[in-house]
């Protein structure tokens, strides 16, 4: 990989000062595939750069670059977009850790009705059920977070970023379970106050998905002009479908029906908080200092 991209070179070189930064401390395999180039598609790399080009090295994150984040997100359909007053913490590939609210449910679904199509997993799923905190999805890997204030609260974003895979549609034990509903569950847990089992500001969480631009559905704002549109490119990926399904906070609600402590208002809340946002508009209104992102942006046809 080396020599692909100058500023891809640059970064690697100036690890700890530039991108190393936005690798969760406890993450060290992470920030070692990344420093040894042993990434296995260019999709992390264009996340990484894409906030490199917003926030920089995230020293001092200035006035500038939250206005350019704001912009971003006034462009990602929300009927009222968040406006960030300062960003505290942007992390890539963060591990977040088993929703054990969501493995008790799948063991007693499990009980009721073997609903796996495969003997294997079926097989092992029974012998896991022998066995006390079996694990029934793991860690989940978050593509993205971006911490910060919006008026005067801590405010949270959770990203999934695809450049041209798709998401995945099912975990191992769930042929059904989507990567975008997964995440959003994610965030729901990070919410709860776990001494008294109910919902803490779910005002201040956003999930968004970020994409090319040409991917965007039109319920977010659509994409932009392309000889694949007649291919139909904002139809193209299952995300597509999702992210309008989730529009509707009664879709949410009946993909995730361990989750009980909710109330409508709450799932009201969480559709009303789902955004799509995209490289380009994030190369577009980004504050960088060098021509070294433009290059890499442009090679990828995304300006």
């Amino acid at each position: 990989m080396k020599g692909e991209s100058p500023i891809v070179d640059y970064l690697i070189a100036n690890f700890e000062s530039t991108i190393g930064k936005y690798f969760p401390s406890e993450n060290k395999e992470w920030k070692d595939n990344y420093n040894n180039r042993k990434i296995e598609h260019d999709e992390p790399w264009v996340t990484l750069i894409a906030m490199y080009s917003l926030f920089g090295n995230q020293e001092n994150v200035t006035e500038n670059q939250v206005d350019a984040f704001n912009q971003v997100l006034a462009n990602a359909g929300f009927a009222n977009a968040p406006k960030f007053s300062s960003i505290e913490k942007v992390i890539v590939e963060e591990k977040l850790a088993e929703i054990k609210s969501y493995r008790l449910f799948l063991l007693e679904e499990f009980k009721k009705d073997v609903f796996h199509l495969y003997p294997d997993r079926i097989k092992t799923i029974e012998e896991k059920i022998e066995k006390a905190n079996a694990s029934f999805e793991g860690n989940t890997n978050l593509d993205l977070k971006i911490i910060g204030q919006v008026n005067g609260k801590r405010t949270i974003c959770f990203i999934e970023a695809k450049f041209l895979s798709d998401i995945s549609y099912s975990t191992t034990y769930n042929p059904v379970r989507d990567q975008i509903i997964r995440n959003i569950d994610c965030g729901i847990d990070c919410l709860i106050n776990k001494n008294s089992n109910h919902i803490d500001s779910i005002e201040n969480f956003y999930f968004l998905m970020l994409t090319p631009k040409v991917f965007r559905t039109v319920k977010y704002g659509g994409g932009k002009t392309s000889g694949i549109n007649q291919f139909g490119a904002d139809s193209s990926r299952l995300y597509c479908y999702k992210m309008d399904e989730y529009k509707s906070w009664s879709k949410i609600k009946s993909r995730l029906p361990h989750r009980k402590e909710l109330s409508d208002k709450n799932w009201e809340t969480l559709s009303d908080n789902i955004g799509w946002i995209t490289f380009e508009d994030i190369y577009t209104n980004g504050v960088s200092e060098d021509n070294m992102i433009e290059k890499f942006f442009k090679e990828r046809n995304l300006i």
